[in-house]
């Protein structure tokens, strides 16, 4: 097998894991899953295929570690202190997950993704990857919500006791929250594809591109709306190709929210959703008061990786109408600061900082596709450190998954060229303007 084939054989499987982990597999008949004390489930199982198949890449020399930057760097020293509080000071193997979901699997695809050298087709089939994916949350979006019900697959999406939020559109996460996220990130994917497809392909796509916008709606969802317009708005006034696609959904908003045709964002149905559902607002400012008493009360180490649940009470700041929080931490970075203090939150804002850096950078030496990959890229970083305000992303695989693998590929720009190929009689330069019979005009 060539280094080209093995390469497109592993991101394919990456794409692989990040469609199974837009799943429920605990406490649903979805999928066999096997308990050994920690749950093997169809995405964890590909993970240990994944690993198993790196680890034999490394070995026989196919595959090359590019050495360990400042996002690897933070990323171990996070691992460890998330680890040795979990299992000294805080909920131990019951939290297991969190550690993989959050730092363990994303640490991986990274490094790996990092590790495939860098070429425009290995980029083009990550944005591809997403596309199916994409397609499959729109249009399953549409049947939940207006039907046939009879079409909703998998069918523990209409059950009210799996998930959260079950009067809003929330797909097969059985959450609206990681819904309307993962649909940024693949709106994102289509309105890149648009703008380099032809024929019946670029129809499909652009059915999909209006689509998504509207299903992002009904998932009544304040950060993903306030997200997705941030990423539209960008988008729009930026010159990139993908601003024509980003115009015609600012249109279409504006013109539904003064046509009324929408009840939760409309001129005309007394208030938009921003001005209804207080109680969710005042859970998140008791959710934040609780949670910055926490830390502040252990401001070094925290009370222990995956103690809120059994220490939140000793902290707890009622708020009218606000009886507890049982509904558990809503702020990933607040839920870090309470839990692993000062010495676990840094390290996952320094590893924040080292990614848009290098992405920056990246981002400001090259041109045409590679440049607008990066763009969405960093557009999904902006929409998920937003929504990090408002969910606790340590229980989210697939977005945590998503986000490094593009940022693995982004980092592999910034790989001196020379390093990618052993067999290059002279070091080229680290990024020059890039450009291939793909780039976009």
């Amino acid at each position: 097998m060539s280094d080209r084939a093995g390469d497109r054989k592993i991101l394919t499987l990456c794409a692989i894991m990040i469609f199974l982990q837009c799943f429920i597999y605990k406490r649903t008949d979805f999928a066999p899953t096997l308990d050994i004390g920690i749950t093997i489930t169809p995405d964890r199982l590909m993970f240990v295929i994944l690993l198993v198949l790196a680890i034999s890449k490394f070995a026989r020399g196919e595959l090359h570690f590019q050495g360990i930057g400042g996002v690897e760097r933070y990323m171990i020293i996070f691992a460890i202190i998330c680890t040795s509080s979990a299992f000294l000071v805080g909920g131990g193997s019951p939290v297991l997950y969190y550690l993989f979901d959050f730092i363990y699997n994303p640490f991986f695809v990274f490094v790996l993704t990092k590790s495939l050298p860098h070429s425009v087709a290995k980029i083009d089939l990550l944005l591809r990857s997403f596309l199916p994916l994409g397609a499959y949350l729109a249009i399953n979006g549409i049947f939940e919500h207006f039907g046939p019900h009879a079409l909703v697959w998998p069918k523990y999406i209409l059950d009210p006791h799996i998930g959260v939020q079950f009067e809003r559109t929330r797909g097969s996460f059985a959450s609206s929250e990681a819904l309307g996220l993962a649909l940024i990130l693949t709106f994102l994917c289509y309105a890149l594809y648009v703008a380099r497809a032809t024929g019946l392909r670029r129809c499909f796509a652009w059915a999909i591109l209006v689509t998504t916008p509207g299903v992002i709606y009904l998932t009544n969802q304040r950060s993903a709306w306030i997200g997705f317009g941030l990423c539209i708005v960008l988008l729009a006034v930026g010159k990139s190709p993908m601003r024509r696609a980003a115009r015609l959904v600012v249109a279409l908003s504006l013109l539904g929210f003064l046509l009324g045709v929408a009840t939760h964002f409309s001129l005309w149905e007394g208030g938009t959703l921003f001005s209804k559902r207080q109680a969710t607002v005042d859970y998140r400012v008791a959710n934040n008061v609780t949670t910055w008493a926490m830390g502040i009360a252990n401001p070094i180490f925290g009370v222990g990786f995956g103690n809120f649940w059994t220490a939140w009470p000793k902290y707890f700041q009622p708020v009218p109408g606000v009886p507890d929080l049982k509904d558990g931490n809503h702020n990933t970075f607040l839920g870090l600061f309470s839990e692993v203090g000062l010495v676990g939150l840094l390290p996952f804002l320094m590893i924040c900082y080292q990614i848009l850096r290098v992405a920056f950078r990246v981002y400001s030496r090259t041109e045409g596709f590679e440049r607008e990959f990066c763009r969405i890229s960093l557009l999904v970083m902006l929409s998920y450190l937003f929504g990090a305000n408002f969910s606790d992303y340590r229980s989210g695989p697939f977005h945590n998954t998503a986000l490094y693998i593009l940022f693995g590929a982004v980092a592999a720009m910034a790989v001196p060229k020379v390093r990618q190929n052993a067999l290059s009689p002279a070091p080229l330069p680290m990024l020059g303007p890039m450009t291939s019979d793909l780039a976009l005009r």
